[in-house]
C-alpha cells in the first residue's frame, strides 16, 4: 500500500469574511516555494496597482476580475502544490453568506477543512456555520486557525478564549479529529515555519498538521463514486466527450473496470481516471 504520508490531500479553507483564507493559502504556496518567479512578479505588480508596499499573497487565489477589484472571494479557487511529503489540492472558498453554496461545492470533496477565525473578532456566525456544513458533508478533519495573532499582540489569552469558545460551539459535531492553531497568515507565523512570537505554543504548524492527516479509503468495500459535476470539454479542443467528477467514498476504481450507473442501472466501462494532477489509477 502507498505510504500514508504520500497520499494526496484535498483541503478547503472556510470562515467569515476577511478572516484571511486567501492570505493563508498564498502564504502556504510562498513559504513552501510553490510559486514560480513569473507568478511572484504578477503578484508584485498587482499589489503595486492596489497601492501596497508589500506583496499581497492573497492575490494568488483571486481568479475573477470581480474578486480582484472587490478584494473578496466569490467563486471557489483551486490551487495545487506539493512538498517532498505530500501533494495537495486546495479549495479557497468564499466567506460571504450569499456565496455559501460555493463554499459547499469546495468542501464537498475535502479530506480536511481549515476554518479561520479573526483573533480581533472572535467566533462569528459563519465560523460556526462552515464547521456545521463540514460535519454534514462528513469532512473527516477540522483545523481551527485563530488568525491575525499579530494584531492582538500574539496574546495567548486571546487564543485560549477563542479556541475554547469555538470548541464549545461545535462540541456536538462529529469529526475524526479537531485541531486548533494560533497563526498569522500575513506574517507567516505557524503556517509553514514555527513562530518566534508565540513561544508559548508548542504544537504543529499548519503545514505539519496537513502532512500528518490520515486519508482513508475503504478498499474492501464496494466502489462508490458520487457524481457531483459533468465536465464537457470544448469541441474544438478535444473530441466530444464528458468527464464525470465526484468523490470516491469507498473501494477502488481502475481503467477497464466495469461499473453500473445508478439509478438507471446502465453498465459502463472506465476509460480514464483523473485525480487532480494526472490520469492515473485511483
Amino acid at each position: 500500500m502507498e505510504n500514508q504520508q504520500c497520499k494526496m490531500l484535498r483541503f478547503a479553507t472556510a470562515g467569515s469574511v476577511d478572516d484571511g483564507k486567501s492570505t493563508l493559502i498564498g502564504r502556504l504556496l510562498f513559504d513552501s516555494k510553490s510559486l514560480f518567479d513569473d507568478q511572484m512578479e504578477s503578484l508584485r505588480l498587482s499589489s503595486l496597482k492596489k497601492g501596497l508596499n508589500f506583496v499581497d499573497l492573497s492575490l494568488a487565489t483571486d481568479g475573477l476580475r470581480a474578486e480582484r477589484e472587490q478584494g473578496i472571494t466569490i467563486d471557489v479557487a483551486y490551487r495545487y502544490f506539493s512538498t517532498p511529503k505530500r501533494k495537495f489540492i486546495i479549495a479557497d472558498t468564499p466567506g460571504h453568506v450569499q456565496y455559501t453554496r460555493n463554499m459547499v461545492t469546495g468542501a464537498s470533496t475535502a479530506d480536511a477543512m481549515i476554518v479561520l477565525i479573526d483573533a480581533r473578532k472572535g467566533v462569528q456566525e459563519q465560523s460556526r456555520r462552515h464547521a456545521i456544513i463540514a460535519a454534514l458533508l462528513r469532512v473527516p478533519h477540522l483545523i481551527l486557525c485563530v488568525n491575525k495573532m499579530d494584531l492582538v499582540g500574539f496574546s495567548q489569552e486571546v487564543y485560549a478564549t477563542i479556541s475554547r469558545d469555538m470548541l464549545s460551539a461545535i462540541s456536538e459535531l462529529e469529526f475524526e479529529s479537531i485541531q486548533c492553531l494560533p497563526i498569522s497568515a500575513l506574517e507567516g507565523d505557524n503556517v509553514v515555519d514555527a513562530s518566534s512570537q508565540m513561544k508559548w505554543y508548542t504544537g504543529k504548524t499548519v503545514l505539519d498538521t496537513l502532512h500528518e492527516l490520515e486519508v482513508k479509503i475503504e478498499k474492501d468495500s464496494p466502489a462508490r463514486l458520487s457524481v457531483q459535476a459533468v465536465i464537457r470539454p470544448r469541441p474544438n479542443e478535444l473530441d466530444d466527450h464528458r468527464h464525470y467528477a465526484g468523490r470516491l467514498t469507498g473501494g477502488t476504481l481502475e481503467v477497464g473496470q466495469s461499473v453500473v450507473v445508478l439509478p438507471s442501472e446502465l453498465p459502463s466501462t472506465i476509460l480514464r481516471i483523473n485525480s487532480g494532477f494526472s490520469a492515473q489509477r485511483i
